[in-house]
């Protein structure tokens, strides 16, 4: 019998069958305990990180509490006419009591728009107070005071970052707020020296070689480890983008990991560092209560030793079939006539520069290319609308349904650069986080890895680049109880009915 005329027997099919049949049940086996041990051991820390981090929230938010509080109340005191900075006695006799029932408040501003200001200030020997009249006043240098001047719409509280509490000169925090009124605008401080909360934060349920860090609105983050002691360190972003310092460079892919996810918030994520498994969660600030996110890091082998699996001499056994198994399928698919399906997603290459941003948009509205005025303002009523918000939601699932494209937020219909100006957001931390907020509610948190925004500068103008990448999952829009399929069209949106979205994800896939 030459090797022309020779035809595989029933044997041979046989043993094919059974080898193929041997490297699937392996592959199985070894791939439920892979990610049964997995899921285990990412729920024990994901419960671990959530515990500790509420816990310190918690802890933190029943410090801070009475600063929002208090300020409400004198401003209410300004609205009736009891503040008179004229009086400074009188005013201590109103403000004392309030403020000396909470041991965490050291300082107390009254600041008016120009003129003298009145300080009360806790000292060793206790209250005292004084009407400050220097050439160069150092509360109107500072973020609070600015913040809460600048906002009059706002009637949170404004943090500050760590300062140099005026009249006390110490370090610590300011909680701002402009106290409106017909008679004159004043604006309220209330001030928290740098040991309180270093001595109260010690008191976090940090793990052993975790870091508790503080993210304020001016980029600086406040962190601690135990080994430090009780007192937290402030480093610039530049600090955490160039230091060698090891708690830096810790703190700084935590937060690049993070924002690389969307910025997710209450679910924790890992990344890698020098070899080893680190974990993170954060939770955001609440506008007049919190001076910054707060977030905590610890490496996975504080969160506990890997969770072991048995594996004896089954799965030594597949492991051998495993790899017997290697070289019988890639000698028998050579016989074999279909391909083997390929799961991939298409990615999108992004423009890098602003001259390739430009291009992209002079070309125009397209299957992968579509334009936004606004995020959320309705420009004819002149209000927000939630119509806005749901045409741009629209077109990020039928990007992910389809072929991925290119969403541009501050650019009209006809190309026109706007700028995110005609969205009113205070700054553009606030704009991002209530673009994550709505890609969560409406959208979901699975799908943030293939959706990635950036403020990008086009023509002297800020607007939000959103790329969106091909998903193999089905994306819905979730409007209350509704939720519709998109998929994109040419240069248009459309909605598919449910009885067509299982054909249409079967044809996309074939």
């Amino acid at each position: 019998m030459t090797i022309s005329n020779f035809k595989r027997g029933p044997l041979a099919n046989t043993l094919t069958a059974t080898v193929v049949f041997l490297v699937l049940t392996g592959i199985a086996a070894v791939s439920w305990i892979t990610i049964k041990e997995f899921r285990v051991q990412q729920s024990v820390y994901t419960k671990i990180l959530q515990y500790k981090l509420e816990a310190t929230r918690s802890q933190f938010r029943m410090y801070l509490t009475p600063f929002p509080n208090n300020l409400e109340t004198i401003k209410q005191w300004h609205k009736e006419g009891l503040i008179d900075l004229g009086n400074p006695d009188e005013l201590e006799k109103f403000i004392i009591p309030l403020v000396n029932a909470v041991p965490q408040i050291a300082s107390v501003y009254i600041v008016p728009p120009d003129g003298p200001y009145f300080c009360l200030l806790k000292t060793e020997a206790g209250w005292t107070s004084k009407l400050d009249d220097s050439e160069k006043p150092p509360c109107r240098q500072q973020t609070w005071y600015l913040h809460s001047l600048a906002n009059k719409n706002d009637k949170s509280a404004h943090w500050s970052g760590y300062v140099f509490l005026p009249g006390l000169k110490e370090t610590g925090l300011v909680a701002g707020a402009l106290a409106p009124a017909e008679h004159g605008d004043l604006v309220i401080g209330l001030g928290m020296r740098e040991n309180f909360l270093d001595q109260f934060t010690a008191s976090a349920p940090i793990t052993e070689n975790g870091i508790l860090i503080r993210r304020y609105e001016d980029g600086n983050v406040a962190w601690l480890t135990p080994k430090q002691g009780n007192r937290m360190n402030i480093s610039s972003s530049q600090e955490l983008l160039t230091s060698h310092l090891k708690e830096h460079q810790i703190i700084g892919h935590s937060l690049m990991a993070w924002g690389d996810l969307g910025k997710p918030y209450s679910k924790p994520l890992n990344f890698r560092f020098q070899g080893n498994n680190w974990w993170c969660s954060f939770y955001p600030a609440i506008d007049g209560t919190d001076p910054g996110e707060l977030g905590l890091i610890a490496p996975a082998s504080d969160l506990g030793q890997r969770l072991e699996t048995i594996t004896g001499r089954i799965t030594w056994i597949f492991a051998a079939v495993l790899g017997l198994a290697t070289l019988a399928l890639i000698v028998q698919a050579f016989s074999y006539s279909r391909k083997w399906r390929r799961f991939s997603q298409r990615r999108l290459k992004r423009p890098e520069t602003e001259e390739a941003l430009e291009t992209l948009v002079h070309g125009g509205e397209s299957d992968h290319v579509e334009f936004k005025s606004t995020m959320r303002w309705n420009l004819r009523a002149d209000k927000p609308g939630k119509e806005i918000e749901k045409a741009w939601l629209k077109s990020v699932v039928a990007y992910l349904n389809t072929d991925g494209g290119f969403l541009f937020i501050g650019i009209a219909d006809d190309g026109e650069v706007l700028g995110l100006e005609n969205d009113k957001f205070a700054n553009e931390d606030k704009f991002l986080l209530h673009f994550d907020n709505l890609i969560k509610q409406h959208i979901g948190l699975e799908f943030a890895s293939f959706i990635k925004a950036e403020i990008r500068t086009l023509k002297e103008h800020n607007i939000l680049l959103v790329a969106c990448d091909r998903c193999n999952e089905a994306a819905f829009l979730k409007i209350g109880e509704n939720e519709d399929f998109f998929i994109r069209m040419g240069p248009s949106t459309r909605s598919l009915p449910a009885s067509r979205v299982m054909d249409y994800l079967r044809e996309r896939e074939a």
